[in-house]
């Protein structure tokens, strides 16, 4: 078995705030797994290949503990309704699990597949982690570099868990998990993998690992004669998007990419196809080596008593107008959005990009700085008025994109829409 990659896709927070490390990418107040998600879904250029059937989310730190995040995903990324989505939140290792679900899907006649690894840093407990997600298009054949699914391990062990209602995980003795835990399980897969005819008959090979603890995996890796994680520093652990990541980055040879944590390990073998996959690493690492690097960002608005009404019904009834961006096409070839009450046509998905044609300032919103408003000409030709996203600012004639965000969790519910960030 293996797949092939057609294309891959990393956002990052902008901003790079200190950290024990260095530096790592800190999301503003209105972006979490979810957004991160879809904006990476987004960057892949669907468009251009075939519609994907499945959808594979990864992540440790989504909103939602019960009910799914992946459909939210799905809608925002405009992938339809008939679509196969699953969602794995166990372990940072399960980016890597996720490869090698999308690959039996894909053997099985589903593909191709979608895989995104998605971490927004909670505050409590995660000094190494970082804000970003990396989405992958899998596919049969025809891609940038071949992905065939190596060893994998499993075993009762926790280094770092998290109960109902903990605000911080819990990990265990640091002088067990460095001896016995996430680098001890990463070595056996690596060694296992090494060992492999595919692997050890094909060539010279880079093993990049990643694990719980980014001091020990560095320290397997650089065992078995790897570079060593050289993004982290920038960037932070991105919880289960890092082994996606690190796959990205190592596309310029061949590589086994490896993740391990909780006592589960992956083994990833990636076999590049020409110089199109040296260009995206390429283009990887400048997102990496970029950013902004501040002191610290903005908080989140405090909101006490602010609770806006909620309708289930009406929110799944008008999902096409939130997530989608879905107006409808008007006689001269326009985009009206809203839909106007009472007009029916066909409908079409408002273009992403455009320039500010005017803005203001809202001095209302509750507990906030005053936040920018601003009205976009998009490339359709239609217009749209919105926030513009947390920590970002805008000018008039300045091009902008339409960016997914986390607006509010009134009723009990996390409210989506989109938002305005200059285009980079």
């Amino acid at each position: 078995m293996g797949c092939e990659l057609l294309a891959g896709a990393v956002v990052l927070a902008a901003d790079r705030v200190p950290a024990r490390a260095g530096r790592r990418c800190a999301a503003g107040f209105d972006q979490d797994a979810v957004t991160l998600a879809a904006e990476a879904v987004l960057g892949l250029g669907l468009g251009g290949f075939e519609r994907p059937a499945g959808l594979v989310l990864a992540s440790v730190s989504l909103p939602y503990e019960e009910g799914g995040c992946a459909q939210v995903v799905a809608e925002l990324a405009g992938l339809g309704e008939d679509l196969f989505c699953v969602e794995l939140s166990a372990t940072a290792r399960d980016g890597l699990a996720a490869v090698r679900l999308a690959d039996g899907l894909i053997a099985a006649g589903w593909g191709p597949v979608v895989v995104c690894g998605a971490h927004r840093c909670r505050e409590a407990g995660e000094r190494e982690a970082g804000d970003g997600a990396v989405a992958l298009l899998l596919a049969e054949r025809g891609g940038l570099a071949r992905l065939t699914a190596g060893p994998a391990h499993c075993e009762e062990l926790r280094e770092r868990w998290r109960l109902p209602g903990d605000l911080a995980p819990r990990e265990a003795d640091v002088s067990f998990t460095e001896e016995l835990g996430g680098a001890r399980v990463a070595g056996l897969v690596a060694a296992a993998a090494l060992r492999q005819p595919a692997v050890a008959d094909g060539g010279p090979v880079v093993v990049a690992v990643t694990g719980p603890s980014a001091r020990s995996s560095a320290r397997v890796e650089r065992g078995l004669g790897g570079p060593g994680d050289l993004g982290f520093a920038r960037t932070g652990a991105l919880g289960a998007a890092h082994p996606l990541l690190r796959l990205l980055l190592g596309l310029g040879s061949r590589a086994v990419v490896v993740a391990a944590s909780g006592g589960v390990g992956e083994a990833l073998l990636v076999e590049p196809v020409g110089e199109d996959a040296a260009r995206l690493a390429a283009l990887v690492a400048g997102q990496v080596a970029g950013g902004r690097d501040v002191a610290s960002i903005a908080p989140a608005p405090a909101q006490a008593g602010f609770d806006p009404y909620f309708s289930a019904p009406r929110a799944w009834r008008e999902r096409g107008q939130d997530l989608r961006l879905e107006g409808v096409l008007s006689d001269n070839g326009r985009v009206l959005y809203p839909p106007p009450a009472g007009i029916t046509g066909q409908r079409r998905a408002l273009a992403r990009e455009g320039r500010i044609l005017t803005l203001t300032r809202d001095h209302v919103y509750p507990g906030s700085d005053t936040l920018q408003m601003a009205v976009a000409d998009l490339d359709d030709g239609s217009r749209f008025y919105a926030q513009v996203a947390a920590g970002e600012h805008v000018q008039i004639d300045q091009p902008v994109r339409l960016v997914p965000r986390r607006l509010h969790a009134g009723g009990g519910i996390v409210q989506y829409y989109w938002k305005l960030a200059p285009c980079r």
